[in-house]
């Protein structure tokens, strides 16, 4: 959680000032992640986690209160999940791309079947024609996937 935290403010610019401001820290002591514009891909990273908040992801997925509705973002990039129907596949950029595009072609094991699709549903959140979104949501997921 950290992790992302950290992030999304890296990526807002915040903490950033040309001379000593209310941070305390001038230019010179702030790490050089932080003094030049964003990437293109913190960019993405920081509308993935836009949308985790503003579509409802991350009550599921990022909220340490309710452990068991859905798999958490954090260290979930990255590794090897069981499927239902018995299959052990690596959750990578093509698996997570694929989940989001067919939320309910994947059950994971230990989770409610087709429950991202039925919340997704209810909340009229259509991403099969959101493939921006999709990205964006997907480059966020990887970043907050395992610590180095």
């Amino acid at each position: 959680m950290l992790s992302a935290t950290l992030l999304v403010l890296a990526v807002a610019g915040c903490g950033r000032s040309a001379s000593t401001g209310t941070t305390g820290v001038s230019e010179q002591e702030t790490p050089g992640a932080l003094t030049g514009p964003p990437t293109p891909t913190e960019q993405l990273v920081a509308k993935g986690a836009r949308y985790a908040i503003t579509d409802g992801c991350s009550i599921c997925h990022l909220s340490g209160s309710r452990p068991h509705s859905g798999p958490s973002f954090y260290g979930f990039a990255g590794r090897y999940v069981r499927l239902t129907d018995g299959r052990r596949v690596l959750v990578d950029e093509r698996f997570v791309t694929d989940a989001l595009e067919h939320p309910g072609r994947y059950s994971l094991r230990g989770y409610p079947p087709r429950l991202m699709w039925t919340v997704l549903a209810r909340l009229h959140v259509d991403l099969q024609h959101s493939p921006g979104q999709i990205a964006a949501l997907a480059a966020f997921i990887e970043q907050v996937g395992p610590e180095a």
